[in-house]
């Protein structure tokens, strides 16, 4: 079977993800979250597909502990090593706020979570995606952190956008040397998406971007999985679109 592990998997993109892998009978999927128990969609695929296809795993980027913990549970479910890392989990704290009243505090934690913790995660699972076949790390970021179209947004989530963008110069300057192992890093913007983070931009969109227009989790979700099975490894990686467009950096 070919295996997936995908972070922040309780809901949205993620849990969409996760549905459908599962849809393919050769695909086997660790749904990792911070409260993975909690989440009645997880443990309803769970009880449709049974635990030889779909396992579920405590992981909270907030929490460096559980990232260990997790990464020495997967290696126990998979010893033939892991194809595919998706690293989707992140948070968006602090939307609407200015650069005069962005909370410093709050800016550190969301920078802990959505650009050191993925490092962690993935170096962490990086001995289990070396055994594998599949070979891949996907990072799902934003085209927010895009340096070339940073003046087009302004103020408008100004601190996810930085936590993203520092994620992306991250990946793209770790794809060169996984290169030289035989793993390809992807660099994946999911679209604007029918979730609560995407909801928190209605009104900005609205007024400065308005042909442009939501997509269903499931549209992002199938569209991410057709990027990642096409993706190469290559050395200057690019900044996918969910329909594999590419996005200035």
């Amino acid at each position: 079977m070919t295996s997936y592990l995908v972070t922040g998997a309780s809901r949205g993109i993620g849990l969409a993800m996760v549905e459908k892998l599962l849809q393919n009978p050769s695909n086997f999927v660790i749904a990792a979250a911070r409260h993975p128990n909690r989440s009645e969609d997880l443990q309803s695929l769970r009880t449709k597909y049974g635990d030889e296809r779909l396992t579920t795993l405590i992981l909270d980027y907030a929490d460096p502990a559980s990232t260990t913990a997790a990464a020495e549970r997967a290696s126990m479910l998979l010893p033939n090593g892991l194809d595919y890392l998706v690293s989707n989990a992140g948070v968006a704290l602090q939307s609407g706020e200015t650069f005069d009243t962005i909370d410093l505090e709050v800016f550190e934690e969301e920078l802990r979570i959505n650009t050191i913790a993925p490092v962690r995660v993935v170096r962490a699972f990086l001995p289990l995606v070396r055994k594998g076949k599949g070979r891949k790390v996907v990072f799902i970021t934003s085209r927010l952190g895009s340096l070339e179209l940073a003046p087009n947004f302004g103020a408008l989530s100004v601190t996810y956008s930085t936590t993203k963008a520092a994620l992306n110069f991250i990946a793209r300057r770790w794809a060169p040397v996984l290169k030289q192992e035989g793993i390809a890093t992807v660099l994946i913007h999911p679209g604007w998406v029918e979730t609560d983070m995407g909801d928190e931009l209605t009104d900005w969109m609205k007024d400065h971007l308005p042909e442009r227009r939501k997509i269903s989790v499931d549209q992002s979700a199938t569209d991410c999985l057709k990027v990642i099975q096409d993706s190469k490894c290559e050395n200057a990686i690019k900044l996918y679109s969910h329909d594999g467009t590419t996005v200035p950096l």
